[in-house]
């Protein structure tokens, strides 16, 4: 018999700059209403996943890798809200000003979501336009003082491409915050949904089959 090829989850494709090798290894535990999971592949490669537990909604997603000398680099946020990093005066040399941008992702279940904080231009400054050769979203402003370029690698995974739909692609401006949507299509939304059955699923499991977690990340 003829083996099936696997599955792909939108999770396989969150970000470019991420592709691990080898075998995943997850350990999962709860702590104050969230769902962490904990992902380990062969060569090194790190991913925390935290689910919202009365929802089993994706709150946050981090990773990290490692370098080919084997240092592990810092931890990227890629969904959700970063920890803030105290400020070490012995080992920082400047703090981070609080009024730079912040670019961060907090998807809904209907649309990906990107907000950039600490942006005070009026509503009218922006622009929003979809880059259909490079699949990104382009934010630019009129004045010049802010550009960005955003991947939607969900998209991609499940084989969909951004439109140039312009209903599908909406933004609103309030307390020096922009926020940006993109609705998702109904491939993104079936495979995310799916994904967070499974990771419920491989919880309860293990939970079930009594595993050590050892010590979470």
């Amino acid at each position: 018999e003829r083996s099936r090829p696997r599955k792909r989850h939108t999770c396989n494709r969150m970000s470019a700059s991420f592709e691990p090798k080898g075998k995943p290894t997850t350990t999962c535990v709860t702590i104050g209403g969230r769902r962490k999971h904990h992902t380990s592949w062969e060569d090194g490669s790190e991913m925390v996943e935290e689910y919202d537990v009365s929802s089993n909604r994706l709150v946050l997603r981090k990773m990290r890798n490692k370098s080919a000398l084997g240092k592990l680099s810092e931890w990227r946020v890629v969904l959700g809200e970063p920890e803030k990093k105290a400020f070490n005066p012995r080992s920082d040399l400047i703090a981070s000003s609080t009024k730079n941008p912040v670019f961060i992702q907090q998807d809904t279940p209907t649309h990906f979501m990107w907000r950039i904080r600490n942006i005070p231009y009026e509503r009218s400054v922006y622009r929003l336009t979809i880059d259909s050769d490079r699949q990104q979203i382009v934010l630019r402003t009129t004045n010049k003082k802010y550009f960005k370029r955003i991947s939607v690698p969900q998209l991609q995974s499940v084989g969909d491409k951004l439109s140039s739909d312009p209903s599908l692609l909406t933004y609103t401006h309030d307390n020096d915050t922009l926020i940006i949507q993109y609705k998702k299509s109904p491939k993104v939304i079936q495979a995310e949904a799916d994904y967070a059955k499974k990771r419920a699923r491989d919880a309860e499991k293990e939970k079930r089959d009594g595993k050590s977690l050892g010590a979470f990340m």
